[in-house]
């Protein structure tokens, strides 16, 4: 029984060493390792070693050819990297066309209010130089004769005396040859605009108009009396005339070539925003 047991491991013993000495004479070389010179002594090649099996005798194994060392080769070039490819650039939509706005109908333009005049503001003109009142002939101015109730003797005299003196005025215009009343009448015109003056008020509310005022004086330029014959339409020129006479007094002497002891004149004086 103990035979038996140990057979098969003595078969697979042998099989071991037989594969053993197989790979041993496989890898064994061809040619006797040559070892370098050390020296004058050389060294011994190594023996081949030969294992035999017990009660067997193995053929010598012939030695296995060495293969050829490999040829030293340049290494591939390693193979270059295909470009990738761009990417196709994706179409575009095409934009489609706006639709064009349909024209709004004009909204009809509504009539406009008419706007309601407005008041003219008052007219504020510049100042304008003082313009020299301009004498026009006028007909002798007659006063009229005043009825006076009869009284004393002496009161009567003295009347028939003042209405003597108004009877006996002469109108300026016929005191004398044109030439020296002409003359005259040119000085007295420049001594009564010293005096003009148009009045604001009138102004602010654009009076204009032309009184005429009627005085008498005697030789020496004493302002005997005077009156409005003709008035503007408005009050104010009317008493700025009369004002202006009035200041203007005394008046400038009559000269010798001209007749009488008291004169008449009617002037007229005007007043134009213009």
């Amino acid at each position: 029984m103990k035979t038996a047991g140990n057979l098969p491991k003595t078969v697979f013993l042998a099989l071991a060493i037989a594969l053993t000495a197989v790979a041993m004479v496989l890898a064994a070389p061809d040619e006797p390792m040559q070892l370098p010179v050390l020296g004058d002594s050389a060294v011994n090649t190594a023996p081949a070693m030969k294992i035999s099996l017990a009660g067997e005798q193995a053929p010598e194994p012939k030695p296995a050819s060495q293969p050829e060392p490999a040829k030293d080769t340049p290494p591939k070039p390693a193979p270059e990297p295909e470009p990738e490819p761009e990417p196709e650039p994706e179409p575009q939509p095409e934009p489609e066309p706006e639709p064009i706005p349909e024209p709004e109908p004009e909204p009809t333009p509504e009539p406009e209010p008419v706007p309601e005049p407005e008041p003219e503001p008052e007219p504020q003109p510049e100042p304008q130089p003082e313009p020299e009142p301009t004498p026009e002939p006028q007909p002798e101015q007659t006063a009229p004769a005043e009825q006076v109730e009869q009284g004393p003797p002496a009161e009567a005299a003295g009347q028939e005396a003042d209405d003597q003196d108004s009877q006996n005025a002469v109108a300026l215009q016929n005191a004398g040859n044109s030439a020296d009343v002409d003359s005259y009448l040119s000085r007295l015109s420049r001594h009564l605009a010293r005096y003009y003056e148009y009045p604001r008020r009138a102004r602010r509310l654009g009076q204009e108009g032309t009184p005429v005022i009627v005085f008498e004086f005697s030789r020496d330029g004493t302002l005997i009396g005077h009156s409005l014959r003709d008035s503007s339409g408005h009050r104010l020129l009317d008493d700025a005339a009369q004002e202006m006479l009035t200041q203007a007094a005394p008046l400038p002497e009559v000269p010798d070539t001209m007749s009488g002891r008291t004169f008449t004149y009617a002037l007229p004086v005007r007043f134009s925003l213009r």
